[in-house]
């Protein structure tokens, strides 16, 4: 595992150049710093931070080909995203790569992959909520990775996550039989649940009780790590655990 190394910045920082407290934490977003200067490493950008941003801007973590360097907790709302109050700025934990030209950006974008993939877990956090900087605001980020002309293409970092997700799954293969894994159509409550409006339940919001033997249209099934979630005809998301569950 690569090296994380946390140099926090003051709580004065924090409040030029960040939303504050309250992080959502429902997405990673991936950036690359776009400066190619010598030197221009995970460290100088974390000094950068703590020494005060000269930009409105800020991120949680710095990576390069050696290290990771952390300058925000989780739960601060870093201003990365260029959505104003949008689920970028608001609700997302934001990794920037190194492009400097006496590192190697490729053993860069491993590093990223690797603190992406705990990030993942410690939080909870889907793959298809692991997104480019492109995907808020349009800005070609990440440039490099975008292009496919430097090593690794946006596909092929997500791949890197998948294969992570399918070893970490095996040793817990058989918790999965207890889930629908396939099968829209009509389902009965058979023990009675919660439905969310997300499939992270931990940080969605709880919309409604659903008692026994009450039936939901299901329109698919969405898997979030070693679990499996029903998305219901009306958008919410219950537990697809056999155990709550039964298909009619």
């Amino acid at each position: 595992m690569v090296t994380i190394r946390k140099n926090l910045v003051s709580q004065s920082i924090i409040n030029n150049v960040t939303s504050g407290i309250g992080n959502g934490r429902k997405w990673i977003t991936v950036h690359e710093t776009d400066n190619e200067r010598a030197t221009a490493n995970a460290d100088a950008h974390g000094r950068l931070q703590t020494g005060g941003n000269s930009r409105s801007a800020s991120w949680h973590y710095t990576v390069d080909d050696k290290e990771v360097v952390q300058s925000f907790n989780h739960n601060v709302k870093c201003w990365a995203g260029g959505d104003g109050l949008g689920n970028g700025n608001s609700n997302s934990i934001h990794i920037e790569i190194c492009v400097n030209s006496d590192g190697n950006y490729k053993k860069a974008v491993q590093n990223a992959a690797e603190i992406v993939k705990k990030i993942m877990k410690e939080e909870n956090i889907p793959l298809a909520n692991v997104v480019q900087h492109n995907h808020w605001s349009g800005k070609n980020c990440p440039s490099k990775m975008r292009s496919g002309k430097y090593g690794y293409t946006w596909a092929q970092f997500k791949d890197m996550l998948k294969d992570d997700i399918t070893t970490v799954s095996k040793p817990s293969t058989s918790n999965n039989e207890g889930y629908y894994k396939k099968g829209t159509g009509l389902y009965r409550i058979k023990k009675a649940c919660i439905a969310y409006d997300g499939v992270v339940f931990g940080k969605s919001k709880k919309v409604q009780a659903l008692k026994v033997n009450e039936k939901y249209t299901i329109v698919d099934i969405v898997k979030v790590g070693n679990a499996y979630r029903l998305k219901t005809k009306s958008g919410l998301y219950i537990t697809a655990k056999k155990e709550f569950v039964e298909k009619v």
